[in-house]
């Protein structure tokens, strides 16, 4: 069977998310700084403010002398998982074979031409439809394999659409460099640049056996590659309900109680719905955005699935003291319950059914006398 593989782009998803209007993204210079003040780094820059020459690492200031005009926008991460949620939704109903990357996504067509039709009007399709349901601009490249079609999707411009054809890949990426190639083997790339080897014709020049005796076992895979052949295949990430509850600080802080009294607020949230659900978290997740945009992001499996804010909260605490390495205020918290299961998990001493009741007996106080009703006494009190 023919394969073919569409790799979708999303330009400056963060900034598209944010902006919610595709003409205003396109004509408009924008940029996504950690905060808008002077002092700042640009995270990302949308195609009219990179034609301003305005990139990432720029100083807030100084990009705004380059471009007056330039509208600045500062990350909402729980805005971003949510869309990056719905538009994988969206594309499940093309293939259930569907990949999810740093700035896009992985969709197999194969075998699907019958039942959708030819891969380049399913893609063209594709992008009208993420253009009207969402609002977002995007790219897609067709290949028959990851490789190639991430690489023909790099130059169908913005938005747009390109194919390479069957047996065509060799001579598409002929003019390719190797380092756009082998941009995750830097390794790898750096000796082929040290031997002379900078494009992907100097690698055709050569032979397999040439390439094994120089660069042993990757070498039969370099020769693979060369021709574009790329037998990866595209794996869906185990998909599993989880709970998130996130916050976009009014104002960067590094007061640590204001810090670890907004995640015992989210613990606490996070532990009611949970319950009202009838399930339980194996895992947890938290998220800091730091005043300059850079993040730190901590994980760990609970020792038992549960769902009590006390446990939620205490597990929660050790994540946050690893993620706080920096002296950068925090802008942006956020903490995630994943692996999630029904019931709660007993104990020998019966002592879940106990937390149970208590637990029970809070929710039914807060759901009719609102959540500040009852507090835990290290709690700071409500403005």
């Amino acid at each position: 069977m023919k394969r073919e593989i569409l790799h979708l782009l999303f330009p400056s998803f963060p900034l598209q998310v944010l902006i919610g209007n595709r003409g205003k993204f396109l004509d408009r210079p924008a940029a996504l700084c950690g905060m808008d003040s002077s002092a700042s780094r640009i995270l990302s820059a949308n195609p009219r403010a990179q034609t301003e020459g305005i990139r990432p690492g720029m100083i807030l200031a100084e990009a705004r002398r380059f471009c007056k005009g330039l509208e600045v926008f500062t990350p909402r991460p729980e805005l971003f998982y949510r869309a990056k949620v719905q538009v994988k939704e969206f594309l499940s109903d093309l293939s259930p074979l569907v990949e999810q990357t740093q700035n896009g996504f992985f969709i197999d067509l194969s075998g699907t031409e019958r039942l959708l039709g030819p891969g380049l009007e399913v893609a063209d399709q594709l992008l009208q439809g993420l253009d009207r349901r969402y609002r977002l601009v995007s790219s897609a490249g067709i290949g028959a394999s990851k490789l190639v079609g991430k690489t023909v999707c790099s130059i169908a411009g913005v938005p747009g659409l390109a194919q390479v054809m069957p047996d065509q890949e060799a001579i598409f990426l002929k003019p390719f460099p190797l380092r756009k190639i082998l941009s995750r083997e830097r390794d790898l790339s750096e000796r082929l640049s040290e031997l002379g080897l900078e494009l992907v014709s100097d690698l055709q020049a050569l032979s397999s056996s040439e390439l094994v005796s120089a660069f042993g076992r990757d070498g039969s895979r370099l020769h693979l590659l060369a021709q574009g052949v790329d037998f990866s295949p595209v794996t869906p990430q185990e998909s599993s309900p989880e709970l998130e509850q996130g916050e976009s600080l009014a104002q960067a802080t590094n007061d640590l109680d204001l810090i670890r009294d907004l995640l015992r607020r989210f613990s606490i949230k996070l532990g009611k719905s949970l319950r009202e659900r009838k399930l339980s978290a194996s895992r947890l997740r938290l998220l800091l955005v730091f005043r300059d945009g850079k993040g730190a992001e901590r994980r760990m499996r609970l020792r038992r699935p549960t769902a009590f804010d006390r446990e939620i909260y205490q597990s929660a605490l050790g994540l946050l003291e690893s993620a706080l390495y920096r002296r950068v205020q925090v802008i942006y918290l956020g903490l995630r319950a994943s692996r999630l299961a029904p019931g709660y998990q007993p104990d020998l001493f019966g002592e879940t059914e106990h937390q149970a009741r208590l637990y029970q007996a809070l929710d039914r106080v807060r759901n009719r006398y609102g959540e500040n009703a009852i507090r835990f006494g290290d709690q700071l009190c409500p403005a």
